[in-house]
């Protein structure tokens, strides 16, 4: 229906900009979380949150276009999990943060694309065992809901001197926008889209839409706030990139899914392989901060 569309565009355009302001890449979080900064790690939490609450709606009052399907987690599932984050650290962003970084002017990060594309047309197509989401089992969805709600005020609580009003919000509109937009449109994400077309189905139009309305609503929101900056494409950086971008889509095609579509499409709705997989994910990035950190640390020169 063309109004579900112009009304996903406006609201992609919309979570570009806060994107842009939010800047929730897993990566950063990671290492701003290593740091001892939990903010975008709170804010990633927070998205998933709005994104349950979408879910349960949709569920309570059978607004659902889509409901996202379960996977039981398998070796395969961890073992994309463990290639997926390995993948973002070396593309020093993962799929959010890629898209964030492009749009505020690194064209580099073309490689990224490059490389996950030239994987995912190489990688053989395996139908993975699903179900869909059994609600009466999970007493209509709310238990799920109210672990996520109570984990998150938990977090909140404990970490509210580290979060601001504006950055709180743009959280929000992201979580949202990007269920409600998921829900009407499937998984319009650059790596589900990726792997729809390495698999023989061209992609809708409305997907690519919904995608480049989010890269417009991010330059739009970098050039309004002073953070767009063309940066000279670095040959060294790039060939990093086309490395991390392809382990990033054979880490999503096995897991299924990349952190994007888990945090906004699959965990939401109580998939058990999306809980698995993006926990995996940010334990393997927090574990790599932190022995490069150690490895790397400078070490007091003796007096002599």
């Amino acid at each position: 229906m063309a109004y579900l569309l112009w009304a996903s565009i406006v609201l992609c355009l919309i979570a570009g900009s806060a994107i842009d302001k939010g800047n929730i890449c897993l990566v950063r979080a990671a290492g701003s979380l290593s740091a001892g900064k939990p903010a975008k790690a709170v804010g990633i939490l927070l998205i998933t949150t709005c994104a349950a609450l979408i879910f349960y709606l949709n569920s309570e009052f059978g607004l659902h276009r889509r409901a996202p399907l379960w996977f039981l987690p398998t070796l395969a599932t961890f073992a994309g999990a463990v290639l997926f984050a390995l993948g973002a650290l070396l593309n020093d962003a993962c799929a959010v943060g890629t898209l964030g970084r492009l749009a505020r002017g690194d064209i580099g990060h073309i490689a990224t694309f490059a490389g996950a594309a030239a994987v995912g047309f190489l990688l053989p197509r395996a139908e993975v065992p699903h179900a869909m989401p059994d609600l009466a089992l999970l007493g209509g969805g709310w238990p799920w809901l109210l672990a996520i709600l109570a984990f998150t005020l938990l977090v909140l609580v404990l970490c509210r001197r580290h979060l601001g009003g504006a950055d709180i919000r743009s959280f929000i509109v992201l979580g949202f926008v990007a269920a409600v937009v998921t829900d009407w449109q499937g998984n319009w994400t650059w790596l589900g889209l990726l792997q729809q077309a390495a698999a023989g189905v061209p992609p809708g139009y409305a997907g690519v839409a919904c995608l480049a309305a989010v890269i417009g609503g991010a330059v739009i929101g970098a050039l309004w706030r002073g953070r767009f900056r063309l940066v000279r494409p670095d040959p060294k950086a790039m060939a990093r990139e086309f490395v991390g971008g392809g382990l990033m889509a054979s880490g999503a095609a096995l897991i299924p899914g990349a952190n994007d579509a888990l945090s906004v499409y699959f965990v939401p709705g109580g998939s058990p392989h999306a809980v698995a997989a993006y926990g995996v994910m940010f334990v393997v990035m927090l574990a790599v901060m932190r022995a490069r950190a150690i490895l790397f640390r400078p070490r007091a020169v003796a007096e002599l």
